[in-house]
């Protein structure tokens, strides 16, 4: 019953209907389907194309980091390369013994990303396929659809980002409760991702610009630091220092290998270890640096990285304490002596993310090659380890291997394999593609994924609208615009590029671009709905790009005009 005062669907005391007036809880849930029955048919088909790669790529997906993670979620040991969210999840999900229910999870994640953008966006004032335009990439985005699929920390991450997103914009001013709900939800992806540990210092500005109070503030910042702080201790017991990881140096570390000259630094002699001979034209992408051995062959001359030339292979001596502080001062070094350097090659990688075709990656280094796209036969073969099958698998070399004999000498390769046979039995949960499902993801891939040039269109909408409304300090623009600015532009500046890093900027950016056109009554600091709006049943009208334009030249008119006084 609806209160005839407010408008609102709340019963108002004393006008509780009669047992026979209510209505039964089918047509009750059914309601909500009824009404929003358009983006219900977008959402089937979503669906639809994950149970395509469900049938297409049984169990699930895997690429190098996917056997790190298995091998932590056995072990419950902290990671010194990454942090251990993800295998808290995999943890959970153990007992199962078997892979599906860890890709159904996180397909539920994808397709539940995509409702959240959408149910805030309607939430705020927007017609239905307004909603669904932003919902649009997170649901049908072929290389999303690809990670959801993997045994990999992504889809988690962009989803606990996406949903704090979601709880902090659903009204001008979030609930305490909402707070630390959003709080714990970034608090946990700092835990799952290591691009996340800037993001609550970004949401409390986002939050601080909206004014949003100090109590809530403070709900926010102590429940985002409760995981954290909590991480970082048990991290401490294992390994003796209080951090996360031990990995922030050498990614560093790899970033500037691309360019740092140390004829033009000031370098300890303990540090020249790190310096590469070879001219800048010449060395490889960054990751190299960490993950292989090789630099590029120069004149046909094979050549080999600073860090193979001190530790060797084994990529695990790359991360220890002490290799974290020595890369680290390396790195900052050559940031100071060569600022335009690293700007260029910065701004180069950042540019790289809006080009309209994905460059051609036959080695995996950008996240386009056939580890982050659905292939079949000797490509997909070839993407397993040695270390992580006891026996050769069809059309691998001879030797790409690790039995019973390998085990007893290399521990990791087998707590690998246990915790393999543990989620995936005998199998080990080796991805097969079965036809013709596998063909047909293959050909989707090929067309439906968001371009980059389209997600350059989308975050110039989330500014233009920042820029517009910047002297109404707040909105709810500014803070899904900033986190997802920030997730597209910090993997170039500490590490590398990688078309992989980049989708999970896909829906924030969405989102903030989305609530660009919501209408100026639900939008404005301070402001929300007007009293009678949505009692009288008509839907409220979103802002026109005409309108938004408009917004722009008129504020940007007015900062001209004072300039020039």
């Amino acid at each position: 019953m609806t209160n005839a005062t407010t408008g609102s669907e709340r019963v108002a005391p004393g006008q509780q209907p009669s047992e026979g007036q209510r209505r039964p809880l089918l047509s009750r849930l059914a309601r909500p389907a009824l009404a929003h029955w358009q983006f219900g048919l977008v959402l089937l088909a979503a669906v639809g194309v994950r149970i395509i790669v469900a049938l297409g790529y049984p169990p699930i997906l895997w690429f190098n980091d996917s056997y790190n993670y298995v091998q932590d979620a056995i072990t419950h040991i902290p990671d010194e390369i990454r942090p251990n969210g993800y295998p808290f999840l995999l943890s959970l999900l153990e007992p199962l013994h078997s892979w599906r229910p860890v890709g159904l999870l996180q397909a539920a994640m994808g397709v539940g990303m995509g409702v959240a953008v959408y149910a805030v966006l309607r939430h705020r004032g927007l017609r239905w396929w307004g909603a669904a335009l932003p919902a649009l990439p997170v649901l049908f985005d072929s290389y999303e659809l690809h990670l959801e699929h993997m045994v990999t920390a992504d889809t988690l991450f962009v989803f606990l980002v996406t949903v704090a997103l979601v709880i902090l914009c659903w009204s001008d001013r979030p609930s305490v409760l909402a707070m630390a709900a959003a709080g714990l939800f970034i608090g946990y992806a700092t835990m799952v991702r290591s691009v996340g540990e800037p993001l609550l210092a970004v949401v409390f500005v986002g939050m601080l610009a909206r004014r949003a109070g100090w109590r809530r503030l403070l709900t926010l910042a102590v429940a985002g630091l409760i995981p954290i702080a909590g991480y970082m201790a048990w991290f401490h017991h294992f390994h003796g220092r209080y951090t996360l990881t031990e990995s922030s140096g050498p990614f560093l570390y790899s970033r500037v290998s691309t360019f740092a000259e140390c004829a033009k630094m000031t370098i300890p002699n303990d540090l020249r270890f790190l310096c590469d001979p070879i001219s800048p034209k010449d060395r490889p992408p960054a990751g190299a640096y960490i993950w292989a051995d090789n630099d590029l062959p120069v004149r046909g001359q094979i050549t080999y990285t600073p860090l193979y030339n001190t530790l060797g292979s084994d990529t695990a001596r790359r991360f220890t304490a002490v290799m974290n502080a020595e890369t680290r001062e390396f790195a900052e070094r050559a940031i100071e002596a060569q600022p335009v350097a690293y700007l260029r090659v910065v701004a180069k990688d950042v540019l790289h993310t809006f080009g309209w075709n994905r460059q051609p990656d036959p080695n995996d280094w950008y996240g386009n090659g056939p580890v982050f796209r659905f292939v079949s036969g000797p490509e997909m073969t070839a993407q397993v380890p040695w270390f992580a099958t006891p026996v050769r698998l069809n059309g691998t070399p001879r030797y790409h291997y690790c039995d019973a004999r390998c085990q007893g000498v290399d521990h990791q390769a087998h707590q690998v394999q246990v915790a393999e046979k543990d989620f995936g039995g005998q199998s080990l949960g080796f991805t097969e593609a079965v036809q013709p499902w596998a063909g047909l993801i293959q050909a989707y891939q090929r067309y439906v994924y968001l371009r980059g040039t389209l997600l350059g269109i989308v975050v110039l909408i989330g500014a233009a609208d920042a820029i517009a409304r910047w002297r109404r300090l707040g909105g709810l623009v500014p803070l899904p615009w900033l986190v997802g600015v920030l997730l597209i532009v910090l993997p170039p500046m500490t590490a590398g590029f990688s078309y992989r890093y980049v989708l999970a900027a896909a829906p924030a950016a969405c989102l903030a671009a989305g609530l660009a056109f919501v209408p100026d009554g639900t939008a404005g600091r301070g402001r929300s709905v007007p009293p009678g709006a949505r009692a009288s049943g008509k839907p409220l009208r979103g802002r026109s790009v005409r309108s938004l334009a408009a917004d722009l030249r008129r504020h940007l008119g007015r900062r001209v005009g004072v300039e020039q006084e």
